[in-house]
């Protein structure tokens, strides 16, 4: 018995530290964190898409079915992996936290009803960006379905904006470049306002 409990002498070491791994884990789970990156970043995505959802039941203006919803927000929180921002950018007062940026990219352009004639899907994407998205890239998009369909709007967007933004040009700059002309007046700032009451929405709902 001595014997084997010398051989194993160091895993039994180990248990310890790893015992604390995981009481401290399901302690930061219960426990919300006003460091919103801190909070996302987690491979289980899960919690970020109910919060997200959450947001979409409680806006009354939105026109979209539960299902549509919980579909949107997985596109979101997809594609929004994929998103990086230049080093210490700033939306108004608050960090950016990707997801929370393509959705109030999404409120801004339509919110959420991507019916309205200002433009194709729920990003309002316009005829011209469109176009030129066909011509640098080399493909060809179905008007009727194809440019409708969020995950395949969420894709052009970014391909454009990561775009942009490895040219030098800044968040509101490369927003303001896919849109062009068809831009609202005070687009930006309206951007940055829901942005900033996603912001805080996020945070009163997952307070202690």
């Amino acid at each position: 018995m001595k014997k084997i409990l010398l051989k194993y002498r160091h895993g039994f070491l180990l248990i310890f530290p790893l015992l604390l791994v995981i009481f401290s884990y399901r302690e930061a789970d219960t426990r919300f964190s006003y460091d919103l990156s801190r909070f996302f970043e987690k491979t289980d995505h899960s919690k970020e898409e109910a919060v997200i959802v959450s947001y979409l039941l409680q806006n009354e203006s939105s026109k979209l079915s539960l299902r549509r919803k919980k579909e949107f927000a997985r596109v979101v929180v997809r594609f929004s992996q994929k998103l990086q921002f230049p080093d210490k950018s700033m939306l108004g007062e608050y960090p950016p936290i990707p997801s929370l940026f393509l959705l109030a990219w999404a409120k801004t352009r339509t919110d959420f009803d991507p019916n309205l004639p200002k433009g194709y899907g729920i990003l309002a994407l316009s005829e011209i960006f469109i176009r030129e998205f066909e011509l640098s890239a080399g493909v060809k998009i179905n008007r009727d379905y194809d440019v409708k369909n969020d995950a395949i709007q969420f894709k052009m967007v970014l391909l454009k904006f990561k775009e942009y933004l490895a040219e030098g040009k800044s968040v509101q700059e490369a927003y303001q470049n896919i849109y062009g002309t068809i831009l609202s007046p005070n687009e930006w700032e309206n951007l940055i306002k829901h942005y900033k009451k996603i912001y805080e929405y996020v945070i009163s709902e997952n307070k202690p």
